[in-house]
């Protein structure tokens, strides 16, 4: 329960600071992976599943900062999750390399959230948490494109952690 709390209370004063900062950039995205979820099975053994990822973010962004709200869905044979993501990022150089119309954005970036598990005869829920780093690079005005690792623990009690290397296509408006 605290989770959940915690969850909100980071959420709602996230969405009040930024309101000032992000009316400029937002934007509305797609994304997909390959990811690994280590877990541990009914009799407790250690099993580790490989497979692609599906989401979806909203967020907004300035030079220096990014925020994301992402939902992820990962199935690969009976093991599913769906984890909701609030995202935060600091591009470490506002413009690493800039070219006539490219712009390069290295960024690292931490995220809290919530994941759904469901294996076999197993289903479980709970707080989400980890950090990510990338490349996000714009190529036209309207149009950036992001490729990262994120790397997520979990207090879900089947499920150790989860890596995915990421790719999405952002839309700015």
């Amino acid at each position: 329960m605290f989770n959940k709390i915690l969850l909100t209370i980071i959420t709602l004063n996230s969405f009040m600071l930024s309101q000032d900062e992000f009316t400029s950039e937002r934007f509305l995205g797609i994304e997909t992976g390959y990811g690994e979820v280590s877990s541990r099975n009914v009799i407790g053994a250690n099993e580790a599943n490989r497979g692609v990822e599906f989401g979806f973010r909203l967020g907004a962004q300035n030079e220096e900062w990014r925020t994301t709200i992402s939902g992820h869905q990962f199935n690969k044979n009976s093991q599913k999750y769906f984890r909701t993501m609030l995202a935060f990022d600091r591009f470490i150089w506002s413009s690493f390399y800039e070219t006539d119309r490219i712009v390069f954005k290295p960024y690292l970036g931490g995220h809290v959230g919530w994941l759904k598990y469901t294996d076999k005869s197993i289903e479980d829920n709970g707080f989400i948490y980890g950090g990510q780093a990338g490349l996000a690079w714009n190529v036209i005005k309207e149009v950036d494109f992001d490729l990262g690792y994120r790397y997520s623990f979990s207090d879900v009690n089947s499920v150790d952690d989860i890596g995915s290397v990421v790719f999405a296509i952002n839309y700015l408006y």
